[in-house]
């Protein structure tokens, strides 16, 4: 099996793998995931995943040896996102549009609406093209999330927001804004 696949199967124990897998560096972070998985298990690829699906106590181990690398994780899915928020702040200061990028979220937000319309309009018996279409759907709602997390920000960048608010109401006085402290 290859190594993204494993990943994706150890992230029924630490769900944020699947997001840490969606950057340009899925292959890096796909083999940091399984070298933790072999730390715990002492075992490779598969045989790793399928000792920690079988061991509670290696479930355990293993999702306290991702916690210890979140954070290192967090940073580097952060870091890919600001690189292409960076990149469309360029085009956009050159005074240029990212057609590309427009494309890619009409298609993806057209081809929702299409396939949603094909559900509720026609019957379609229960079967194999029924799963796809409703396995294409769900793939075309997350790519919409995306899309409008990259364009609006997320409920994380939200939370954060919130969060340093928080600290700086904390530390500062209950002075109303504008005046001075004494």
């Amino acid at each position: 099996m290859d190594p993204i696949s494993i990943a994706l199967g150890l992230s029924q124990f630490v769900p944020c793998i699947v997001r840490w897998l969606g950057g340009d560096k899925a292959g890096d972070v796909a083999q940091q995931v399984i070298d933790t998985a072999q730390t715990v298990t002492g075992k490779t690829g598969q045989a790793a995943l399928d000792s920690i699906k079988a061991d509670a106590a290696q479930q355990l181990a293993f999702q306290q040896a991702m916690a210890a690398q979140a954070e290192d994780l967090e940073k580097a899915y952060l870091a890919d996102r600001a690189s292409a928020r960076s990149r469309d702040v360029a085009i956009t200061q050159a005074g240029k549009r990212n057609i590309r990028a427009d494309i890619l979220a009409y298609a993806a937000i057209g081809g929702l609406i299409s396939l949603i319309w094909v559900l509720l309009v026609h019957s379609i018996p229960e079967g194999p093209t029924r799963d796809i279409l409703l396995i294409l759907s769900g793939a075309l709602v997350a790519i919409v999330k995306d899309v409008y997390g990259f364009e609006f920000g997320s409920s994380r960048g939200s939370q954060d927001k919130t969060d340093q608010l928080s600290a700086l109401m904390g530390a500062g006085t209950s002075q109303p804004p504008g005046t001075k402290a004494p």
